[in-house]
């Protein structure tokens, strides 16, 4: 139900998206996921969703298989993430993000790349249950794609936090631009998926340079103590 009355007031595109799944039957080509992907990043739709999960989490329930923390990231995986918030936050956001926010890898995304679930306290306050990413973008050839998805969801997190916002609009937008993410919500630039999606992703990619210096030069201090 919350499914279907988010696309009440869905406009043509959408429409037209649903069409060319229905036509093709999958998402094989680059016209069905670019529809798939309208789908799924449809506003109204995420908020739906969020708002379900967010019910489920005050009645101590979670997704199947873990809840919205399980996460099928290697240690080495999380470590690599872990290090690539932490650097993003100090760098584009002046340290203003919470650094606890959890994330993780996501077996399940088809279409999306990312997600930022919002949350609620009992008192009241805002806050972040999780960023996830599509396992996919740990896989070589991805790299710009990862660190733009990742940039886009803690857009999202300070744009929620800030504002309440949980859409691509102009405050989005504004979060996005600031930091040097792509202010839209379809990714056109082609991504590299797993052959067969049961496959599991244990790459870890190389940082970027900056961050493996700055890891590098942390290392050594620790060896001179």
């Amino acid at each position: 139900m919350n499914v279907h009355s988010a696309f009440r007031g869905a406009p043509t595109f959408l429409l037209d998206s649903f069409a060319t799944l229905a036509i093709e039957g999958g998402v094989a080509s680059v016209a069905s996921r670019k529809a798939a992907r309208s789908i799924s990043e449809w506003p109204e739709l995420a908020e739906a969703i969020q708002a379900a999960r967010g019910r489920r989490l005050a009645l101590g329930q979670g997704d199947s298989g873990g809840g919205p923390t399980h996460c099928t990231a290697t240690p080495d995986q999380r470590a690599y993430l872990r290090a690539l918030y932490g650097y993003f936050n100090q760098t584009r956001f002046h340290g203003t993000l919470p650094h606890d926010v959890p994330v993780r890898l996501s077996h399940r995304m088809k279409a999306a790349l990312g997600h930022m679930l919002p949350g609620q306290r009992p008192d009241g306050s805002r806050c972040v249950i999780e960023v996830a990413l599509n396992v996919d973008l740990m896989l070589d050839g991805n790299g710009a794609e990862r660190l733009d998805t990742l940039l886009h969801e803690m857009a999202h997190v300070a744009d929620y936090l800030e504002s309440g916002n949980r859409g691509h609009g102009k405050s989005w937008k504004d979060w996005a631009r600031r930091v040097g993410c792509r202010p839209t919500t379809l990714y056109d630039r082609p991504v590299m998926y797993r052959p067969r999606r049961q496959e599991r992703v244990t790459r870890v990619p190389p940082l970027p340079p900056a961050l493996a210096l700055r890891a590098e030069s942390s290392s050594r201090v620790s060896c001179l103590v």
